[in-house]
């Protein structure tokens, strides 16, 4: 699957929004909201109680969503052990964060959380493995990958809508990292949810994204890619990288 890594004007131009909301005067025209075609609108405040559940790092530091009051924050549901669309969903948030730090403004105040829909699994050490994986060598300073007891990262997921099922391993299949058996699957909703610096929910990108062509899925992810995984690879996505910027650069600019 050879993959084309994008040209420099087409990186101007995914960051060129994020200068208008960040570095722009008073006379520049503001970010536009994101069409409601592409994702969904709302404004919706996090309970205290969600805002401050313990959370744990893929270094093993605890960390709370109220952390980043004061930032963007974009919040994608995953697991380190799926084999059909959280590759795709990981490697366009990666990149959206790259795209993102190419404007210091910017960087310093978004926040890119990818959490787990499988707590039991995806410990700090597996949650590590898998950043290493998707950072190609660099440090992704704005990525955070997070896990926590069932009770709270159920809890989460539930306020924001996310379906979650286990099932039992339809085949054989084993840890990319460990190479223990895995004797379940977890079914689950692919969505990206957007906190504004309130840590009010904002804005939803629902679906599988379109796999960015300048961040390839990793090869050791890629070999853990089912049959269904590879069809989603290449039939591509209801969104993109460029539009998950978007939606970024106009939380940025929206007054407080």
């Amino acid at each position: 699957m050879p993959r084309l890594r994008p040209s420099v004007l087409v990186a101007l131009l995914l960051v060129l929004p994020l200068v208008a909301a960040c570095g722009a005067s008073s006379s520049t025209a503001k970010v536009a909201a994101p069409s409601p075609g592409v994702g969904t609108r709302i404004d919706q405040a996090l309970p205290a109680s969600l805002l401050q559940a313990p959370l744990t790092d893929s270094t093993g530091a605890v960390r709370h969503l109220s952390d980043f009051a004061g930032k963007v924050v974009v919040i994608s549901d995953s697991m380190t052990l799926c084999q059909e669309t959280c590759p795709i969903d990981t490697a366009t948030l990666v990149q959206t964060a790259h795209q993102v730090d190419a404007d210091p403004a910017a960087a310093k105040n978004v926040v890119f959380i990818t959490l787990t829909v499988d707590p039991e699994r995806d410990t700090p050490a597996q949650l590590a493995a898998y950043r290493r994986q998707y950072a190609h060598g660099t440090t992704v300073p704005n990525w955070l990958l997070l896990t926590g007891s069932a009770h709270d990262v159920h809890a989460i997921w539930k306020f924001f809508g996310v379906f979650w099922k286990k099932v039992p391993q339809d085949e054989k299949v084993r840890n990319w990292r460990t190479g223990a058996l895995l004797t379940y699957d977890i079914q689950h909703s692919d969505e990206v949810f957007f906190l504004d610096q309130r840590q009010h929910e904002r804005y939803i990108l629902d679906g599988m994204p379109t796999a960015p062509s300048g961040t390839p899925i990793p090869k050791k992810i890629d070999a853990f890619l089912s049959a269904e995984g590879r069809k989603n690879l290449d039939k591509g996505g209801v969104w993109t990288a460029s539009q998950a910027v978007h939606g970024v650069s106009w939380l940025l600019d929206e007054p407080l």
